[in-house]
């Protein structure tokens, strides 16, 4: 009889368990540490003998139930890390060191105490890769209206996550692109491609941006920007290239909106 009158106390008691505080970063840069906190409180009459904290993660785009714990804590017990890549600080918080596009996902939260409760949230982990790389020649005349050769625009980046897009833009204009992209797993690789009409090029400003598609990221432009021109004897000649990671106090594009 006291046997059961007791296990009823602890489990009213623990019902009152709760997370008090619970942040994940919705997105890092790739290189960067992430802190993932977890907070509980106990009500005074609650004992934390059977207490346990856990963290949990489940790849991004997982085909199945795959979730791997990162770390335990047993009341009474010392913190245990599961994964290399983690530090242990107060607080159950843990921290992801020198994340990468592999570790976005969703981290979870579970404490325990005979009931429990869990919190979880997503992480996304983004890299501009090689980032965009311009490319800009004169090709033979296409399928115009004129007899002058074309200018081909290429732009391309790899390792990008997460999955990307790249615009081509001459003196302000978003420009018609043929663009592909290939997956390499948690990362891409894309290519987009454009013809110009010689005159429509020369001594213009062409640029091309790298985004993520449908994802809130923020973070400085990634653009490479070139001045296109001709020279007397017709050949082809680049003005100086703009950085990458250009922010462009003039000119803000946002493809989105």
């Amino acid at each position: 009889m006291w046997g059961i009158v007791l296990l009823l106390y602890f489990v009213t008691g623990s019902r009152q368990l709760s997370i008090t505080e619970f942040t994940i970063p919705s997105s890092v840069e790739s290189g960067e540490d992430a802190r993932l906190n977890c907070k509980y409180e106990l009500t005074s009459d609650e004992s934390d003998k059977a207490l346990f904290v856990k963290w949990w993660w489940t790849p991004l785009n997982s085909t199945s139930d795959e979730r791997n714990q990162l770390y335990q804590r047993i009341a009474g017990h010392p913190a245990v890390a599961l994964h290399n890549d983690i530090k242990i600080e107060e607080n159950d918080s843990i921290l992801l060191l020198n994340v990468t596009p592999e570790d976005s996902g969703t981290y979870e939260c579970e404490v325990s105490n005979i009931d429990e409760v869990r919190k979880h949230a997503e992480l996304l982990v983004f890299t501009m890769g090689s980032g965009p790389d311009l490319n800009i020649t004169l090709v033979d005349d296409g399928p115009d209206a004129d007899d002058e050769d074309d200018v081909l625009v290429t732009c391309a980046a790899t390792d990008v996550a997460p999955y990307p897009d790249l615009v081509i833009i001459a003196n302000g204009e978003i420009l018609p692109t043929q663009e592909s992209v290939s997956s390499n797993g948690s990362t891409y690789d894309i290519f987009a491609s454009t013809v110009l009409s010689k005159d429509k090029a020369d001594g213009v400003d062409i640029s091309c941006e790298l985004y993520y598609r449908d994802v809130n990221v923020t973070h400085s432009p990634y653009v490479d920007t070139q001045t296109f021109y001709v020279d007397q004897s017709g050949k082809a000649e680049h003005g100086s290239a703009l950085s990458l990671l250009l922010v462009i106090a003039a000119f803000t594009f946002v493809f989105w909106l």
